[in-house]
């Protein structure tokens, strides 16, 4: 009858669960961290493409008129843009989740500001509806401010 040797045995499950643990600790230290920062880049994406698409979804531009704006220290023929829609605070925070800034001016408007990684969107209500949008780029801090009448248009 054979005799088994089970001195080795403990030895070879400590080694075996010691190299589980570490491929553990090193997904933990190393791919974890970089996998996070991957979604949150597509996150900052996706916010920055929703915060485009809502702006160009809600704006028309009237090509039959040109008015003159100062742009650059320059006069320029440019069309004005007016609102296509006006949607409720509720609607918009359904489209681009929730506002990065929030304020209720002196008679009682809400502005919601949501900020993306190359452009900021602030949407002003009176009265529950939309009654501007301004879009600005971050990295020029010119924009536009769209009304819901043409003739209050204008970029900055």
């Amino acid at each position: 009858m054979p005799i088994s040797d089970f001195g080795r045995a403990p030895w070879r499950l400590f080694l075996i669960q010691f190299l589980i643990l570490s491929v553990i600790l090193i997904f933990i230290r190393f791919y974890a961290p970089r996998h996070e920062r991957s979604l949150a880049a597509q996150a900052a994406i996706a916010r920055e493409q929703k915060i485009n698409a809502l702006f160009q979804d809600s704006i028309v531009q009237d090509t039959i008129r040109e008015v003159s704006v100062p742009l650059d220290g320059a006069m320029v023929k440019r069309h004005p843009w007016r609102l296509r829609t006006t949607f409720s605070p509720e609607e918009a925070e359904s489209a681009l989740g929730v506002p990065n800034t929030s304020a209720v001016d002196f008679r009682g408007g809400q502005h919601l500001t949501w900020i993306g990684t190359s452009h900021k969107v602030e949407a002003a209500f009176d009265a529950g509806r939309l009654f501007c949008l301004t879009q600005e780029d971050l990295t020029t801090h010119h924009g536009e401010q769209v009304y819901a009448s043409e003739d209050q248009w204008r970029p900055y």
